[in-house]
């Protein structure tokens, strides 16, 4: 299920970086393939059991946690979030308009991707910190972000990804149900999964799990730490756990979650990048060599980078995790969409296998 072709953009990949791994799965009904190629030796542990940080693909999860509160009718999506948080009130209001859960969830509540200045503060005092600049972001420094911040446009008015909002929408959850967000995730959507790998944190027995990452110069980057903003990337897993969740959002497996699985998926007439219309933390791509729409999320961390999509009409998913290092000129590319997200030209390249496979 990967084809030569794939082989070939992972081999490019890997010679241009430094110190990397990368491991890829592919999940159809018929059953998952998954290849590595990994820096590290990890005794005793097959690749799809190695323990990866996969970054904002967590907003996929607080997303399906937050559909499971609307099917089970404790919140409607365009209900406001000010009475859950209204401390924020003024951060979260513009003309007589309020922040809502879908604003939330969908990256139109006009609050802004990061706090960059605090987090600039932070990597000014602390240099070491460029390898792990949330780690000094606490849950006061959002708060205190989020009592002074005031929205300059209307809400709703303009897509703008925002980790602040995911982080804020966490909060919200937490307050809905009455129980930390972490737990919620657990016993709400990892358990009912059976994700027995996939967590906010390591247990030390088994840290020999944890996927290394380096620098160009072979520095090691720590396990990521971002105390304040984990509803919107604080997620580890593993290739196995990954695959399974793209089965259930595939509808190959039966699970109590099917309901809220499928309003995470739902296009929400919100344009985002180029290509792309916004679902419940869901991407959903419609290629243009496909009339078959990929429902995706990329997910990045220091040392990380995370693609998880699956194309549901065809029953085909992939994850792909690498630690290859990005440099200044492909980083501006991607901003500017002239390169893909990160890991998505492997996907691609298997998806369309698979399309030109079906087309036969």
């Amino acid at each position: 299920m990967i084809p030569k072709a794939t082989t070939r953009i992972i081999d490019k990949e890997l010679k241009r970086a430094k110190y990397a791994s990368m491991v890829v799965g592919v999940v159809t009904r018929n059953g998952m393939v998954v290849e590595s190629y990994l820096h590290d030796y990890y005794k005793d542990v097959d690749p799809e059991n190695l323990i990866l940080e996969i970054g904002s693909t967590t907003k996929t999860f607080t997303s399906t946690l937050l559909s499971n509160l609307v099917m089970n009718n404790l919140i409607q999506l365009d209900d406001s979030v000010v009475p859950y948080v209204p401390e924020y009130k003024q951060a979260l209001s513009y003309e007589g308009k309020e922040v809502t859960f879908r604003h939330l969830a969908t990256h139109t509540s006009s609050l802004p991707k990061d706090d960059v200045k605090t987090i600039r503060a932070h990597m000014k005092q602390d240099t070491s910190l460029k390898l792990n600049p949330f780690q000094h972001y606490s849950k006061n420094s959002l708060h205190e972000f989020l009592t002074t911040f005031r929205p300059s446009r209307p809400i709703g008015s303009k897509w703008t990804y925002s980790n602040i909002g995911m982080a804020l929408l966490g909060i919200v959850i937490e307050r809905v149900l009455d129980t930390p967000f972490e737990t919620a995730i657990q016993t709400r959507i990892l358990n009912p999964l059976d994700m027995k790998n996939t967590s906010f944190q390591v247990p030390k027995a088994n840290q020999f799990r944890y996927v290394k990452a380096y620098t160009k110069k072979g520095e090691p980057i720590p396990p990521i730490e971002i105390p304040a903003m984990n509803p919107a990337g604080g997620l580890r897993s593993t290739l196995r756990d990954m695959l399974r969740f793209v089965r259930f959002q595939m509808g190959l497996r039966e699970t109590n979650l099917r309901d809220s699985i499928e309003l995470s998926h739902e296009g929400q007439g919100i344009k985002a990048l180029k290509g792309f219309e916004q679902g419940i933390g869901w991407m959903i791509e419609q290629p243009k060599w496909s009339k078959y729409p990929i429902i995706q999320h990329s997910g990045n961390t220091i040392g990380f980078h995370t693609y998880c999509g699956f194309m549901k009409d065809l029953e085909i998913g992939v994850v792909a995790v690498s630690t290859i290092q990005l440099n200044v000129p492909r980083m501006i590319k991607m901003l500017v969409q002239h390169d893909g997200i990160i890991n998505a030209n492997i996907a691609n390249s298997i998806f369309q296998h698979h399309v030109r496979t079906k087309n036969r």
